[in-house]
Order: structure tokens, then sequence, then C-alpha cells
């Protein structure tokens, strides 16, 4: 099988947003990861605005983003493709399953994520998907973002839709507002929250409930889920969390900036203090 000129090697990931193949490039001579999307965005006005986005996206530029190579539309079925840097490792939904991320290991791992989404904010660029399965964490233990593409396209061809994983919704996706470099953090901040408590701030049974969390409910604290944090972790997830934007980092380096420091220091477990079980309310 092949997509363009590049050899299908194996698939790697099927879900709603495409299938992902293994594949060769004969004319560079190196191993890439190929996402085939929906034949929708390949056609008419869809497809232009899939040329548009790709455009924008291959230029960003980070070692802790997956880069994207080149695109295309395969022939016989009018499917559009992105031909993306092959990353050897684990998606961090993979890593998460198997316990708590150290808290040094997870302020590390976000605070890259936050340096590469700072550098494309500047660009005008929002994720709009952050997500453990959109963060690769490599075979040298470096995190990597990927995505940026789909959640382009599919953000742009859907205006006025929910996008995305709900439990890493942030308010304003959810009413309606528009969205900008700080509901990325808020999206962040949800996932460091999960790597170093093992459970995500926002739960419930239904897509229903969890809006709903995601809007009025205060998360436990983190030192409360897990003894061995820092208080200054329980800050820096109260501001990122926080429903009103204005209260959150006002860029991607302010985050990066409070976490590396947090990812030097080793462990310490300590008795959780049993008075506070909530983020406080001026933050929410």
């Amino acid at each position: 099988m092949q997509v363009g000129r590049y050899e299908i090697l194996g698939i790697v990931n099927e879900g709603s947003s495409g299938r992902v193949f293994r594949a060769h490039d004969p004319l560079i001579g190196r191993i890439v990861a190929i996402k085939l999307l929906s034949p929708q965005f390949g056609k008419g006005e869809a497809y232009e605005k899939f040329v548009q986005e790709a455009r924008v996206v291959g230029q960003l530029s980070h070692p802790s983003i997956v880069t994207l190579h080149d695109m295309g539309v395969e022939e016989t079925s009018t499917t559009p493709y992105l031909v993306m840097e092959f990353i050897e490792g684990q998606a961090l939904n993979e890593l998460l399953p198997k316990g708590r991320v150290p808290f040094p290991k997870a302020c590390a791992w976000a605070g890259d994520v936050a340096t590469a989404l700072a550098a494309v904010h500047r660009k005008g660029v929002i994720h709009g998907d952050i997500k453990p399965a959109n963060i690769f964490i490599t075979k040298e233990g470096r995190v990597k973002l990927g995505d940026f593409g789909i959640a382009r396209v599919q953000n742009n061809d859907n205006r006025g839709v929910l996008m995305g994983t709900p439990a890493y919704w942030c308010p304003e996706q959810i009413w309606g507002k528009p969205q900008d470099a700080r509901s990325d953090l808020f999206s962040l901040g949800v996932v460091l929250y999960e790597m170093v408590t093992g459970k995500r701030p926002f739960e419930g049974k239904t897509i229903e409930e969890v809006r709903e969390q995601i809007l009025s409910a205060k998360p436990v604290v983190p030192s409360i889920a897990n003894s061995s944090l820092p208080a200054a972790l329980n800050l820096i997830l109260d501001r990122c969390l926080s429903k009103d934007p204005a209260r959150r980092y006002a860029d991607g380096d302010a985050l990066a900036a409070e976490l590396y420091p947090l990812a030097r220091r080793k462990p310490v477990n300590v008795p959780a203090r049993g008075a506070a079980v909530a983020l406080s309310a001026n933050r929410c």
C-alpha cells in the first residue's frame, strides 16, 4: 500500500480524527508517520482550508513539537493526509494508566509543552485539543506535542461545534466564546493535574456532568490527592484551572518559568493538611 510516494509499513493508531500509519519516505530515506483524515477535507472549500492550515502548521518549529513534513491528497479516495515526524515512544495517555508521574518529571514535561505553546501562540496558532493522547514521550524521555494540524483543520471546519475530549475542554470552549492562548493553558493544567494526582480534576458519567464540573466545580487540592506534592504546585494548578481566563497565566513562558524550578526538586512525603479540599474559590 502506498500514500503518495510513501510506502505504508503498518498502522500505528486509529481514532476519531483519522488513522496513523508508519511509513517509509523513499525520496529522503526516512521513517515518517502519516495521518489520513476524513475524505470530507479533500474537496472544495474544505480542501482549501486544509491546505491553508497545513501551511501554517508546517512553519512551526520547536524541539517539543512534532514536525509536519508534508501534506497531500490520496488520488483514488481523495483522502487528505499529513506526513509527520515519526516518534519512537508512547503517547502520554498510554503511560498514565500505569500510575502517577513523579512531579519533577511531570513539571518538566508540562514546562516543555508550555514553551512549545508559547512559541506557536506568538504566531497566532491555537492548538485547541491539548490532551494526553496528543502529547508524546520519546524513548529518550523527551516530550513532543502533536496533532496541531488535526486540531486546526477540524476546529476551522466545525465552528460552533465542541471538538476534542470533554475532560480537557476549557470553560470558554463550552460557553462558545473565542479561545486564545490561555485556553490551551487551561487544558495543559488539566493534563498536569492528572499526571501528578492520577485523577482528572473534572470527571462525570456523562458529557453533561463533565461540562458542569468544568464550569462550576472546584477540584481537590493536588497536595490532598498526593501528599508528596509541594504547595507551590497547588498554586500553579489553581491558576491554570481558573474559570476566568484573565486569572490564568498570560502565556506559556510564564507558566514554564514556574514549573521548571519544581522539575529540579525532589519529592518529599509530608502529611496532607486536612482543612482545604478544593482549589481556592477566588481562583475559580
